[in-house]
């Protein structure tokens, strides 16, 4: 046997040890906890804090095959909500918010300080984005879906692949506030899930001026501590604002689909 037959059939013995693999495969092997493959769309909802919400997004998901927990009404009580459970113990997540309206405020997060680090918020220049309607105020522009898209593949790629400190958590997923397009957690016009603050009764009939000014303090306390309500063709929910881990615990959905104040 000639040398080059020898070299050739090394060669050929050295192919045959090696595994096939892509870089996908490499980069998850590297940084466990990360996702596998990068703007991979998920084959059912993602877990929410909130288990009587993971249950109103199954429900909507079997009847539409929508996987986006669409948020609409006043979405950003929720959203905080969410966002504190979810990077806070014990699912210590780390996710990414895309704030086209500039309206998130990271202190109404009620999390620590170490959590919040791991909430990453990306607010787009309002003036980069395109009038629409003739309408050049900034306030009113929007950005498209095709836009969201573009966008929050290359935040997401930022996220799996950029320098930062949540190596060691795992990626939960994005949330986009006053858009729609892409995302976990649409919070937008369009949605699903309505939230509103639950009713608080009026001043009874025959109130005098006095006697309101005497009970402001009481309904101001009303008001402060009433729950939020978020309704659907598939349930309601009652929540507040604040997260406490006593309120991670599983309760099911009434007979009426009505859940009680998380």
């Amino acid at each position: 046997m000639d040398r080059l037959s020898m070299t050739a059939l090394r060669g050929a013995r050295l192919l045959s040890d090696v595994e096939e693999t892509n870089l996908e495969e490499v980069w998850s092997d590297y940084l466990p906890g990360r996702i596998q493959k990068l703007n991979a769309k998920p084959k059912h909802p993602k877990f929410l804090p909130i288990p009587t919400l993971n249950a109103l997004a199954a429900k909507n998901f079997r009847a539409t095959r929508s996987i986006p927990l669409a948020v609409t009404g006043r979405q950003l009580p929720l959203i905080y909500r969410v966002v504190s459970g979810l990077v806070s113990a014990p699912h210590c997540k780390t996710l990414l918010v895309i704030d086209t309206e500039h309206r998130f405020d990271v202190t109404r997060l009620s999390c620590s300080a170490e959590d919040i680090r791991h909430v990453y918020v990306h607010r787009p220049a309002l003036r980069g984005i395109p009038a629409t309607d003739g309408d050049h105020r900034a306030a009113t522009r929007r950005l498209t879906p095709d836009q969201i898209r573009v966008l929050v593949a290359a935040s997401e790629k930022w996220i799996y692949y950029g320098a930062h400190n949540s190596g060691g958590r795992t990626w939960w997923g994005t949330i986009v506030i006053g858009a729609l397009g892409g995302g976990d957690i649409t919070a937008a016009w369009k949605g699903w899930l309505h939230v509103e603050l639950s009713s608080i009764p009026g001043f009874f009939i025959g109130c005098t001026i006095q006697e309101a000014l005497a009970d402001r303090q009481r309904r101001q306390n009303d008001v402060d501590a009433a729950p939020w309500v978020a309704s659907s063709q598939w349930g309601d929910l009652a929540f507040t604002e604040s997260h406490s881990a006593a309120a991670e615990a599983k309760r099911p959905l009434t007979r009426r689909g009505r859940a009680s104040v998380l």
